[in-house]
């Protein structure tokens, strides 16, 4: 079994060939805004090969095995970000969709979703169940954040690139340890006393420990701009008339300031109604805010 695992691991043509064609999908699903075509690049990623190897190599305390891993995947990230960057250098279409979007704010669900998912491959590999890795490399989805961090440097959006790649760290080291305890619960390791164990336990729970402080930071951002939507949504409820209807709503927390754009199918014209959804709803968030009504 570790024999397949570091297989898997190795870096050759036929893991540079699934990086390349992994991230062209990739880029192409998220400059297009197609989650069909981004789910189809999780499913052509190879990181969990490396990933998988860096886990096992970390219980067995295999310096080999995690040299390969790290180098790896090291060439195949590389190669990623710099194979979407000359996609979205050549694509004529450069738009934030929202499939860019959702790879920009990783937070602690991520870290939870990475973890279980780390949990699912290792006995995925242990008990040879093949298609349980289909749904891990769904779930945990490594190659998108590396495109985005690509449509960041070449659009210059340094906030994209930082976001995407804290995502993609925290897959990744999140994966990474799971395999690592599941492996060392599976007997997978030398003969270590259970100080030492100990020592490994202590040192992953460090790590993931430092990796929540952004992540729950980035969750608490998210909550408070829902909160905020919320309360402009239900503010105007109120004011329109019961048979006026919202067309389109958009509402932006950005910098501190709530922009609010949105079309109202009325019945009667109302020249104040955005002047009276900035009064009320601006008491209620507690922030400054710029409303465009049509």
């Amino acid at each position: 079994m570790l024999a397949n695992v570091a297989r898997d691991a190795r870096l050759d043509r036929k893991f540079l060939l699934l990086v390349a064609l992994s991230t062209a999908l990739a880029t192409l699903g998220l400059l297009q805004g197609s989650a069909a075509v981004v789910i189809g690049a999780m499913l052509v990623s190879p990181f969990l090969g490396p990933i998988m190897g860096l886990g096992f190599g970390l219980a067995t305390l295999d310096s080999g095995l995690i040299r390969r891993a790290l180098l790896t995947l090291a060439i195949g990230v590389a190669a990623a970000v710099l194979l979407a960057m000359a996609l979205v250098w050549l694509s004529p279409v450069e738009d934030v969709t929202a499939e860019v979007r959702a790879r920009t704010q990783p937070t602690l669900l991520d870290l939870g979703v990475a973890v279980v998912g780390g949990i699912a491959g290792v006995y995925a590999i242990l008990r040879r169940l093949s298609g349980v890795m289909v749904g891990v490399a769904i779930a945990t989805a490594l190659v998108p954040p590396l495109s985005t961090i690509g449509f960041g440097i070449a659009t210059g959006r340094p906030d994209f690139a930082i976001g995407a790649s804290l995502l993609f760290l925290t897959n990744t080291l999140a994966i990474a340890f799971a395999a690592t305890l599941v492996a060392r619960l599976n007997r997978f390791g030398p003969s270590l006393t259970p100080k030492h164990t100990a020592l490994q336990v202590a040192g992953i729970m460090v790590a993931l420990g430092v990796l929540s402080v952004p992540l729950a930071v980035s969750l608490q951002k998210i909550a408070r701009e829902i909160a905020v939507r919320t309360t402009v949504q239900s503010v105007l409820s109120d004011i329109i008339g019961p048979d006026d209807r919202v067309d389109t709503l958009t509402i932006a927390v950005e910098d501190g300031k709530v922009r609010v754009d949105g079309v109202i199918l009325v019945s009667a014209y109302q020249a104040d109604l955005a002047t009276t959804l900035m009064r009320r709803a601006g008491r209620q968030v507690a922030r400054p805010m710029e409303v465009k009504l049509v």
